[in-house]
């Protein structure tokens, strides 16, 4: 008997996948439905993977590892998964989702396969403990459950954790997958949030900057010591920092840095389809131009950024955005269109796990055998998903890497158990 804890994404993966050779499984899942982290996916629209699939859209550790469990299970194999038990894909510039772009659909879908191949499914139960069947022994695992208050044991041959990680927690996301690899000897790594936003230092006048809400896109830079990572694309300023996607895709490396004690800042160029050098030409030639002296400094400098930031940033230059434009010093105009062109800003923490995408960190790739997921030191112990130290991009990478690590380890399972 296998048992998997989880009925996500990659949970069910698996158990499809050794059920479909004949194994017997039963999964158990706290939640009182399959796949609530997936309903969410791809705003509701559940974005299955991504045309790119180049290595360095999965974050590890060891990337490698990543690409070889990767490619056991593909993008055109996941694809043809989907198209099989009724969801036919379309892809819309790279991003793969659902031709009816409902991630409701995909759930269904998944259920149904579980039911046809007799997958036995517990749902509204609460796995509180895992544990060898035999201390040290190859004799199988014990779990013991909270179902409706009573607590009983189930015991299994084989067991995959796939309860995935605390992100999203306000979907009934926890760490308890961590918690039972480290009762059970397999080394974690420290996790953290990732796809998450950030949390800005805001002293000063940036403690009371009016601009949560603004979008704009931006070119960001961020700085962790010595190593620098680039994304661009809408930003959203918010009242602790700033978000939107590409502080998502940059987060896992100020979670990394932030964990090892580094300096984090982050630059952001706010008109970066001009340079530097243009952006200052532009806001020194208003200055001598008639059309721009007779207005207020407000007044004068609309147009390049939205108005908040625009204010944001005369304030921190030292410029009054009702003084005439015709007084305002260069030196203050100078510092404006410094920071247009790069504001750097100390990234002080992470938004918490609730408003996170995925985890980095966890078990490292070198605990398990890439050709089956099985965990080397505890035969039979099977690990997938966002337990393990992948995080991929937004564009559906995580799912990609779900399905992939649930599909591996389900097929292995199948041909242990034939």
């Amino acid at each position: 008997m296998i048992g998997i804890i989880g009925c996500g994404a990659s949970g069910m993966l698996a158990a499809i996948m050794a059920a479909r050779s004949g194994c017997k499984v039963t999964v158990l899942e706290h939640n009182d439905r399959p796949g609530r982290k997936l309903l969410a996916t791809g705003n509701g629209k559940c974005n299955l993977t991504n045309e790119d699939q180049s290595g360095g859209n999965f974050r590890s550790d060891l990337p490698e590892i990543a690409q070889t469990i990767r490619g056991q299970f593909s993008k055109e194999e996941l694809l043809g998964f989907f198209r099989e038990i009724g969801i036919p894909a379309h892809c819309r510039r790279g991003y793969w989702y659902p031709q009816c772009e409902q991630a409701s659909a995909v759930v269904t879908a998944l259920a149904e396969e579980l039911r046809r191949l007799c997958v036995r499914v517990l749902y509204g139960v609460d796995v509180v403990r895992a544990e060898r069947s035999a201390e040290g022994g190859n004799d199988g695992f014990i779990v013991t459950l909270n179902d409706s208050g009573i607590t009983r044991t189930m015991r299994f041959d084989q067991m995959v954790l796939a309860c995935g990680g605390p992100a999203g927690d306000r979907l009934g996301q926890s760490d308890f997958g961590f918690r039972a690899l480290r009762s059970l000897g397999v080394p974690v790594m420290r996790y953290q949030p990732a796809l998450v936003p950030l949390v800005l230092e805001r002293t000063g006048v940036d403690a009371n900057a009016d601009i949560a809400g603004v979008r704009l896109e931006a070119e960001l830079t961020l700085v962790c010591g010595t190593d620098e990572y680039r994304e661009k694309g809408e930003i959203v300023w918010t009242d602790y920092g700033i978000s939107g996607i590409p502080v998502m895709q940059l987060s896992r490396y100020a979670a990394k840095a932030l964990n090892d004690r580094r300096d984090v800042r982050i630059t952001v160029d706010m008109v970066p389809d001009f340079t530097a050098d243009e952006i200052y030409q532009e806001v020194m030639s208003r200055r001598m131009n008639p059309v721009f002296t007779e207005r207020n400094a407000s007044e004068a400098l609309l147009g390049i950024v939205p108005e908040k930031i625009s204010n944001w940033l005369m304030t921190r230059a030292g410029i009054s955005a009702k003084e005439p434009f015709a007084k305002t010093s260069e030196a203050g105009l100078a510092r404006y269109s410094e920071d247009l062109s790069g504001l750097t800003l100390r990234v002080k923490g992470l938004r918490p796990y609730a408003q996170a995408q995925t985890t980095c960190g966890g078990v490292p790739l070198s605990e398990v055998i890439p050709e089956t997921m099985e965990i080397k030191a505890v035969p039979g112990l099977y690990v997938t998903g966002e337990l393990l130290d992948v995080d991929g991009a937004c564009g559906g990478y995580n799912l990609q890497w779900a399905f992939a690590t649930g599909a591996v380890a389900g097929r292995a399972l199948g041909r242990r158990n034939a």
